[in-house]
């Protein structure tokens, strides 16, 4: 047992882990936003007719509840900790929709709770990172647009954090399922089962997988495989309306990141786990390295605003809804466990050190100077051994430090010292800036 005071499941970072964290999150915002997506934020609570609108008890099991601390159970209020940022979503655009503009495409990057099992790589809370486009019947080319824009910024992200990885998008869509279970004549019970078994499928052994399915649906089982053992985006064959229309829908999508570059395949058994997706699903995942995990993932809700409105009681427009999510406390997780993140990150640009209190001014002037150009200074304030600082400094990563005593001040010069190489130079303090600009 973890002598940590920390609860279980619920993350906190040192300052290098959390730099990289904030650089990764206004690496995300910066490519929302170019592309049109306008950032919100919704209360961490909601009420809970609001958050079990469409799953209900399936939701509520991992729902945290509040009531106050001096209270009993029995006084639990009747709102809790959103489980993700989707619901909320559909909440608010119902309850702003005659001031919002649509389509409504908005980004938003907030902490969610969840009562899961405490185990590697899965919290109770965690920051999700999503876009999502809300409108009345919502243009299919916006599902396309949502992963494109996906897709370009877990490129961005490694390339900020110097990865070098490929990725692809695994494509589904839920109505194809429906169709198919349909035409089958599967009942809704067992189809849901069914889904459940089909998201298990890079997960289980294959044997242990057909047993599942065969011992659910019986002889049906190889007319079912024969819809995903071929590639129904290009054969040219003749299927029921409702299931062509599924394969349109999905080759639509499908097309457009292809135009796009965008690294895309077809993935029959990629479900996505909440019930309130009805339409096109993804995943994302480095190429060749399914066992780190989905990157970013989402789909199409064409019914959410609806299921609220009805739990609710409060009428008005339907909407649809598509959007996706970077897991960014997961992420982070496996990059760290993978050895993918570096632990040398400086925490800031150069350090101005202190022996003394003369030319304390002097050195306040050259900080402030530094910083007005973007440079990041850590000026140290105590007066401490010149070891110390040393000492402090390298375990910031620091690489540069600036020393300027009162004799340099006299002659108007700086020591500017790179702290790794434990090399230095005397230059005029005029020059710090372009010297310092040059190294970093």
């Amino acid at each position: 047992m973890s002598n940590e005071l920390k609860v279980g499941g619920f993350p906190e970072r040192l300052p290098p882990e959390q730099y990289v964290e904030n650089t990764i999150k206004t690496c995300i915002a910066k490519n929302y936003e170019q592309f049109g997506y306008v950032n919100i934020e919704t209360p961490a609570v909601e009420r809970n007719d609001v958050l079990t609108a469409k799953s209900g008890n399936d939701v509520s099991k991992q729902v945290y509840g509040l009531y106050g601390y001096a209270q009993w159970p029995e006084d639990t209020k009747e709102y809790s900790l959103h489980f993700d940022l989707t619901v909320p979503l559909a909440r608010y655009v119902i309850d702003h929709e005659g001031e919002l503009a649509f389509p409504f495409k908005r980004y938003q990057m907030q902490k969610v709770w969840r009562g899961e099992r405490h185990q590697a790589g899965r919290f109770k809370e965690f920051y999700q990172c999503d876009i999502d486009v809300i409108d009345k019947n919502l243009n299919i080319a916006y599902d396309a647009e949502v992963i494109y824009v996906l897709y370009t910024t877990v490129e961005k992200i490694f390339q900020e954090l110097g990865l070098d990885k490929t990725f692809v998008i695994q494509l589904n869509n839920r109505k194809l399922y429906d169709s198919i279970f349909t035409h089958l004549d599967i009942p809704p019970e067992n189809a849901k089962k069914l889904m459940n078994i089909f998201d298990l499928y890079h997960k289980i052994d294959k044997a242990d997988f057909e047993e599942q399915v065969q011992t659910l649906i019986g002889e049906k089982y190889d007319e079912l495989l024969q819809y995903f053992n071929q590639d129904i985006l290009t054969k040219q064959s003749e299927y029921p309306t409702d299931i062509a229309l599924a394969i349109q829908e999905l080759k639509q999508v499908y097309e457009y990141l292809q135009r796009r570059g965008v690294n895309v395949h077809f993935d029959p058994y990629i479900v996505r786990g909440l019930d309130y997706y009805n339409g096109t699903v993804f995943e994302t995942f480095i190429e060749d390295n399914r066992e780190f995990g989905s990157i970013c993932s989402g789909g199409r809700f064409d019914n959410l605003v609806g299921y609220i409105r009805n739990n609710t009681g409060k009428k008005g427009t339907e909407y649809g809804g598509v959007g996706g999510s970077i897991g960014l406390s997961r992420l982070l997780f496996r990059l760290k466990e993978a050895w993918l993140l570096t632990s040398e990150i400086p925490l800031a640009d150069v350090m101005i050190f202190n022996f003394d209190d003369t030319a304390q001014e002097y050195r306040e002037e050259i900080a402030d100077t530094l910083r007005k150009e973007h440079i990041r200074v850590d000026q140290y304030l105590n007066p401490d051994k010149l070891g110390k600082q040393f000492k402090y400094a390298e375990s910031k990563h620091i690489p540069y430090g600036i020393l300027a005593w009162e004799k340099e001040q006299e002659k108007g010069n700086v020591q500017i010292k790179d702290l790794k190489e434990r090399t230095s130079d005397i230059i005029e303090v005029s020059e710090v800036i372009e010297k310092l600009k040059q190294y970093l």
